[in-house]
Order: C-alpha cells, then structure tokens, then sequence
C-alpha cells in the first residue's frame, strides 16, 4: 500500500469514527415519513428517522421539533445511515426543571409533573386554555380521604346516584319534580308559590276549606 492509499484509507477510518457519534440540530421535521432532517455544523443530512420509546405490540409517537439539539449514533460512521437517539439541553431549549422529579412540558405550557415528596400527579393545561379530555367506557376515581372539584360551573349530563349523605352549602334549585322517600326536616321558614299543597291527596294550601264550620268556640271538621 502507498503512502497516498494509507493515508487516505487512515482518514476514511478517522472520519468514520468522528461520525459514529455526532451532535446536530434538527432543521426539518417530516411527520408523514417519521424522518428528520439535522445540521451537523454546516452539513445537513436528510431523512434521519428518530428512536422510539416502543415499536411493538405497544407503540409510542413524540416527533423531535426543529431547533432540537440531538445525538445522532451512526451505523459503521455512515451518517445517512444515523438514527436520532436522544435530545440534550441547550440555551434555546433549556431544561424544564432542577429538581428530582419527573417533568413533561409542551409547547403550549402544558405540563405533566410527578412529585415524589408529596406524592402529587399534576396535569396542568391551564396556560394553554386548553380542554383535558378522558375517554372510556368506565372511570372510576378511589382517594382515601376526599375529592375537590374547584370551578366555578359543573356540569353533569347523565343521572347521578348519591350512596351517603349530600351537604349543601348554598342555594339549591330544583327544575322538575322533587321525590322525596323518608322523613324530612326543614329549619326556617317554607314558602310555596304557585300550585297547590296537600297531604294524602288533601288540600293543606292556603285555598283548602274544612267541614263542620260552626259559629262559636268550636273547632272545625277535618280538611275537605
């Protein structure tokens, strides 16, 4: 071998080891094809795919974004063969936290954080006025000590089944008719507007006459 050919064949192998493992920027993102396209300095390379969570029976999706600062390993130094593996922190994009808990935050300001001190899941999409939506055909919520539902409307489109007691604070209104099986105590004065009130299907309201009307200190008959 000539001294050209080694050389030339020692920089072929510099070269590939230098590319086994290199840091680019993202500078395109194609959805469709699930492809990236990453600057390296100055030398961009096309249609790099990115690694994947899973890719089996379960199956995960989180396109890298453009601007992204990533590690690209490189399959025998060829970087048209590279695949985009993971994603490092840089001033443009820097960490999202400095602590030991888990944290996700998107674009929008939406953010998922896991304390492990309190032991608290936070879904927070409140920056992004955006909707959080549960699709199922069952949902069922257990905490041990209460649940706290904070807003100012609630509204429940389906019937509603109450196993112990309801306390309520403030006003209650009441748009269709009110069955009521047990005994009932009212504390404070009680006002019917409208209708008629009766008992054992006897008028008691203020238009209900009795029977056995005598002048005098005698007391009348029963409701009529």
């Amino acid at each position: 071998m000539s001294r050209v050919q080694h050389n030339y064949a020692q920089a072929n192998i510099d070269r590939m080891l230098a590319n086994l493992i290199r840091i680019g920027r993202i500078s395109a993102v194609d959805h469709a094809e699930a492809v990236a396209t990453v600057d390296f300095d100055g030398e961009v390379v096309p249609n790099l795919l990115w690694s994947k969570q899973r890719m089996g029976d379960d199956r995960y999706w989180h396109a890298p974004s453009v601007g992204e600062q990533v590690i690209v390993l490189s399959v025998s130094g060829d970087l048209s063969q590279g695949v985009i593996i993971a994603a490092i922190a840089q001033d443009q994009f820097a960490d999202v936290a400095q602590d030991a808990h888990p944290k996700m935050q998107f674009s929008d300001g939406t953010i998922v954080r896991y304390d492990k001190s309190s032991h608290t899941l936070t879904v927070d999409a409140s920056a992004s006025s955006s909707t959080v939506h549960v699709l199922c055909d069952q949902a069922q919520v257990v905490a041990a000590s209460q649940v706290t539902i904070d807003t100012p409307q609630t509204t429940i489109t389906g019937d509603v089944t109450i196993q112990k007691n309801l306390n309520v604070s403030i006003n209650t209104n009441v748009g269709g008719s009110l069955g009521v099986t047990g005994n009932s105590t009212i504390s404070g004065s009680a006002n019917f507007t409208g209708g008629a009130v009766t008992h054992q299907g006897k008028n008691i309201g203020a238009s209900h006459t009795h029977s056995g009307v005598d002048a005098g200190g005698d007391n009348t008959g029963g409701v009529v």
